[in-house]
């Protein structure tokens, strides 16, 4: 005895190309009045050769001239950023008139010789201006990984190396906090953190701690040894302060 096939479901094209261009239903609105999926019908209209609709109210203005002309620059090998600022467009909207044109996208921030075209000077000039690395990769094409490289390079080569050992230390200590000792050193308060973490430097207590520390051991080498730090920055903390320690005689 042998089974009969089950018949496989399939798509009425005919209904959906009436609904999508007598009815003007969009494809998600096709999909929900056949009960299939919007992709469902997407891929059933193209493949009738229904003439899609350009999607979102961005797209509705376009002219046809200049979707024409879109498409013809990106198949030039025009980059994304200068077809958006020729034409006064979003990249999304590029992607979505190339891809409605049947051209195939290209790889991100590759030309269509397979060239790399990642612009550092623009790139560095965007985060300059505040852009995040998400927003630069969405605009030049490249994986989010890939800017954020280059601009850590870039970010590199102008760094300045930061102080270290007791020249850090009593800086922290004249400032008085993280915060303040980034905006003297030009840097960021996570780099300035990781400098101290790496010399392994703490805030020293407040002047009066220092001070009765002074005052019970007498002698600025042992208040130095219980707060592991060295006797120059003790006393350099306590001289800022305005208490000066008094040198043994020779």
């Amino acid at each position: 005895m042998t089974e009969t096939p089950i018949a496989r479901r399939t798509v009425d094209t005919a209904a959906a190309t009436r609904l999508y261009l007598e009815e003007k239903l969009s494809v998600r609105e096709v999909g929900r009045r056949l009960g299939w999926s919007h992709t469902a019908i997407y891929d059933a209209l193209v493949a009738a050769g229904v003439e899609l609709r350009p999607r979102g109210s961005r797209a509705q203005i376009i002219p046809a001239d200049t979707r024409r002309a879109v498409v013809d620059g990106y198949v030039a090998g025009e980059k994304m950023r200068v077809l958006c600022a020729r034409y006064g467009i979003a990249e999304q909207s590029v992607r979505n008139i190339v891809a409605e044109a049947g051209v195939p996208l290209r790889l991100g921030g590759t030309s269509l010789s397979g060239k790399s075209s990642f612009d550092r000077e623009q790139a560095a000039l965007l985060a300059e201006q505040g852009w995040t690395a998400p927003a630069i990769a969405i605009l030049t094409g490249f994986c989010e990984a890939t800017v954020r490289r280059h601009l850590g390079q870039i970010r590199g080569r102008g760094r300045k190396p930061l102080p270290a050992g007791d020249d850090l230390a009593e800086l922290l200590d004249e400032v008085g906090s993280v915060r303040a000792l980034a905006a003297r050193l030009g840097c960021s308060q996570k780099r300035a953190r990781e400098a101290l973490n790496d010399e392994g430097i703490k805030p020293l207590p407040r002047t009066e701690v220092l001070v009765r520390m002074l005052a019970r051991t007498r002698s600025g080498k042992e208040v130095a040894a219980e707060l592991g730090c060295s006797f120059r920055r003790v006393r350099r903390a306590l001289e800022r302060a305005g208490v000066p320690m008094r040198r043994k005689a020779a």
